[in-house]
């Protein structure tokens, strides 16, 4: 538990709780996608480690007390635990400090989505935000042994006479002093680039030159070196708030699906693509429910090990390479067993072996994951009023560029195809699928508020004097079932397709289900099994739905509804959470009972609503049958479920503890207000529930989406990741070759996270930068410095260049800008709106000079012998 100094006053005091209570609060969600690129993994380190750095900020933000004499504490008086070296998280901790005079923002990151070198650093990343860990030793990992050097395969391995000739080309290169540098950019002025190249190339031929076991043995150093999680875990996650990792593979031999067609009835077609899933979530009760654990340790690597096998330089990953690796140090992977079972379903159900299987390099089929963190992101609840971003970390991205028209040739048309093209998949189609619900939000929420004071009047003409009564449990069940059969009355032929509409979609989930359980072939299976049941027992057809439901007892598809409605409830349930989050804004000084009183109130009640969603998604899981379910034992399959499930009896608990809530409530026009959100979701449903399209769109928020590029974060800099990193020399593979280029990349990757950060910041609090409660410049400034200064004594062959950064950084908060701030007539960055857009930035630093064409393919040129 976190330690508080003793000059420093509890949140609880009146005083600080009456001015908090002022100020709005505000939850800034990031889902985070890691796009792949090879030795580019080192500058997304660099970044990664900083978003980690601002979300423990926000947290010790969140935890922090005021001193005895009403000023704020520091970032160190925040919490005694601080695994990695502190540097740009005071600035951050500062940052949300000033912040909050304005707004109450707490940053969280609750999606990860990664492929290839994105897929490594997600993975990292999400253990540590899941247990607070330390990233510091993953500097050392990356700039020691992310080199050519440290990867290749013992076996294959030049010695001192392999293939001499290349010994007298590279020899040559390197004498050649006059054009060296003018030819080859970047790689000439490198002597290590040149040598290590010639050690590459005089390795052996035809076969991977990367060692797969050195690669999975580097990855479970990098996952164990984290630290251990101990018996009290801390977490950077709030309590009830799911933690999603999902990672791209290519499984290569693919596994058969069977897909069902009007004629012929079934075809086959072969899946090649593969997700891993990790979770994590510490539950309302304390209780942890992970898959990022100490026991999880080898499965991370594994899939780190598995998403960044690059076709060719590493060998194809499969699970005998990490136990062997295990064998060897003597590792337990306990959690081997649930991993394979949960990750590696489709294959089993296939009928193939996951231990056959062989995995390449997740991003030759799903290289940027945008459309996986996108279906994570709908489903999420909110603890406060939410700005969801979508962040996608993209090293390389496309500039314009002149390109020869010319027919390409054979071998640039075969690598095209096979390679280049593949992996340059467009994102727009996700963004315009953005878009659209993002429209269908706005819709959404539009017709919520213009229906509220009619569910208003309709519940408070319903209820009368009843509402001011005290509260009781059998009321509650009496007023929800009578609000319930007015909502059907009151929509009169409108309820007919709502009630439809509810049933199907019902079904559809109960069919999901079964398939999962019952280990059914394919969803269309499992449908047909499920259409086929409720037609037998009489859900379907739904008669006159709206007479029906005032006469409910006996009623086929409610009684199924009653046993089966899952989604219902976690709706109405967040429902009432939302109308807490709002209630928080309309509480004064003079409410009845004070704003304390009122707010911890809140605070208890949407934490208990948010432990019965926990049980209502505990009493939605169904276990896998052993075998596979034949249709004649269905009927009883789904019997045995709803009696599982229990959901009348869960309903009954929710009445019960919002009675109980309603006997402490200090100011009952709050236990009104809750009263009127539970009963009145009835009438709310029957309206937005048909807008869903049956998709999870409960929390309805839009997603704004940013990007993280050095091309966007030229701040410090003017330039693109072609002029600035170092990685993308050689196809991707250049830092591999130098540790002045890693060195490089991930000193950029902390500079341009930190700077794109800080504009996600700005966007999400303009209410701060507009005060100058924020001022945005100087932060930057401030964070430039501090991790220069941190870095300096490890980045050894940067010395120089961490010089000449930190005299350009000096004098930022002199530069005179011109440029119009949509914010306010004081911020000097770029808005997070404008991610990508450099030409809406006016603010220019003189071009670095560019390298003429070389020999090898540099990001430079187009000429050479050396092409990717």
């Amino acid at each position: 538990m976190d330690q508080r100094t003793e000059n420093t006053a509890s949140m609880d005091d009146p005083q600080v709780k009456a001015k908090s209570a002022t100020h709005r609060e505000r939850e800034l969600r990031l889902a985070l996608v890691c796009y792949g690129g090879v030795s580019l993994a080192v500058y997304m380190h660099g970044i990664t480690k900083e978003i980690l750095k601002l979300v423990r900020a926000s947290r010790a933000c969140q935890d922090a007390s005021m001193r005895s004499d009403g000023t704020a504490c520091s970032y160190e008086e925040a919490g005694a635990k601080k695994p990695d070296e502190v540097d740009s998280e005071r600035i951050y901790f500062d940052m949300l400090c000033h912040i909050k005079e304005q707004v109450d923002l707490r940053v969280v990151v609750d999606v990860l989505a990664g492929a290839s070198a994105g897929g490594i650093n997600a993975v990292m990343l999400a253990r540590a935000l899941a247990y607070d860990l330390s990233l510091d030793e993953h500097r050392d990992l990356w700039l020691n042994l992310a080199d050519v050097s440290e990867l290749l395969e013992p076996k294959g391995r030049a010695k001192l006479w392999s293939k001499p000739y290349m010994r007298w080309f590279f020899w040559g290169l390197t004498q050649w002093h006059k054009n060296r540098e003018e030819a080859l950019g970047a790689l000439g002025r490198n002597r290590e680039v040149l040598e290590k190249l010639s050690l590459f190339t005089r390795s052996k031929w035809f076969e991977p030159p990367f060692s797969g076991t050195r690669m999975s043995e580097m990855m479970l150093d990098a996952v164990t070196k984290m630290g251990k999680v101990g018996n009290n875990p801390s977490s950077l996650l709030p309590k009830g708030q799911v933690l999603d990792l999902l990672v791209t593979a290519t499984d290569f031999w693919g596994h058969r699906e069977a897909i069902m067609l009007h004629d012929p009835p079934i075809i086959d077609e072969r899946e090649h693509r593969h997700i891993l899933q990790f979770s994590y979530v510490q539950k309302a009760d304390g209780s942890i429910k992970s898959q990022l654990g100490d026991d999880d340790q080898a499965s991370l690597a594994f899939a780190a090990r598995a998403t960044s096998c690059f076709p060719g330089a590493f060998p194809p990953a499969r699970l005998a390479e990490m136990d062997e690796v295990v064998a060897r140090r003597k590792v337990d992977w306990q959690g081997r067993s649930a991993f394979v079972s949960e990750n590696f379903a489709a294959l089993i159900d296939a009928g193939e072996d996951p231990e056959e299987a062989a995995f390449i390099d997740g991003s030759v089929l799903m290289n940027k994951p945008i459309s996986l963190a996108i279906e994570a992101v709908q489903s999420k609840a909110a603890h406060r009023e939410v700005d969801r971003r979508l962040v996608y970390i993209e090293p390389n991205p496309e500039v314009k560029r002149s390109f020869e028209r010319e027919v390409p040739g054979f071998f640039k048309t075969v690598k095209g195809a096979m390679s280049d093209i593949p992996r340059n998949q467009p994102i727009r189609d996700d963004l315009e699928f953005l878009a659209d619900f993002n429209s269908h939000v706005r819709t959404q929420r539009q017709v919520i508020h213009a229906v509220r004071p009619t569910v208003m009047r309709m519940i408070t003409e319903l209820m009368g004097d009843r509402l001011d009564a005290a509260p009781d449990v059998g009321r509650l069940i009496t007023w929800r079932g009578t609000a319930n059969e007015c909502a059907a009355r009151d929509a009169s032929y409108a309820y007919d397709g709502y009630a439809r509409i509810k049933v199907l979609s019902v079904l559809s989930d109960v069919a999901g289900r079964l398939q999962q359980c019952a280990r059914l072939r394919d969803r269309l299976e499992s449908e047909a099994a499920v259409d086929a049941w409720a037609w037998r027992v009489g859900v379907r057809p739904v008669g006159n739905a709206s007479d029906q439901a005032m006469r409910s007892e006996g009623v086929a598809w409610i009684h199924f509804l009653r046993r089966f409605d899952i989604r219902y409830r976690v709706r109405r349930l967040r429902f009432v959470i939302r109308r807490i989050n709002e209630l928080y804004g309309e509480l004064t000084a003079d409410s009845k009972g004070g704003i304390r009183l009122s707010r911890a109130w809140l605070n208890s009640l949407k934490s208990s609503l948010y432990q019965q969603i926990d049980d209502l998604r505990n009493r939605a899981t169904w276990p896998r049958c052993p075998d596979r379910v034949k249709e004649e034992a269905i009927e009883e399959l789904l019997e045995s479920m709803a009696l599982k499930m229990g959901l009348v009896d869960a309903d009954i608990g929710v009445d019960q503890l919002l009675a109980h809530a309603g006997e402490h409530c200090p100011d009952k026009t709050l236990w009104r207000e809750i009263v009127i959100a539970y009963l009145g979701f009835a009438y709310y449903d029957v309206l937005i529930f048909p807008m869903t399209q049956w998709k999870t769109l409960d929390e309805l928020d839009e997603i704004k989406v940013d990007r993280i590029s050095v091309n966007d974060a030229n701040t410090l800099r003017k330039g693109s990741s072609r002029e600035i990193l170092k990685g993308v020399e050689l196809g991707n593979f250049g830092a591999f070759f130098s540790r002045q280029f890693r060195e490089n990349d991930y000193l950029w990757g902390r500079l341009t996270g930190a700077e794109r950060l800080v504009d996600i910041l700005a966007s999400a609090a303009p209410e701060a930068v507009q005060s100058g409660d924020f001022n945005v410049l100087e932060s930057k400034k401030r964070l430039f410095l501090a991790i220069l200064d941190a870095e300096a004594p490890h980045l050894t062959k940067l010395r120089a260049q961490i010089k000449s950064l930190k005299a350009e950084a000096e004098p930022f908060s002199h530069r005179l800008f011109m440029a119009r701030n949509p914010f306010g007539p004081a911020l000097p960055c770029r808005p997070s709106g404008l991610s990508g857009t450099r030409d809406a930035w006016p603010y220019q630093l003189p071009r670095r000079f560019c390298p003429l064409p070389c020999l090898f393919r540099s990001t430079h040129g187009r000429r050479g012998y050396f092409r990717h």
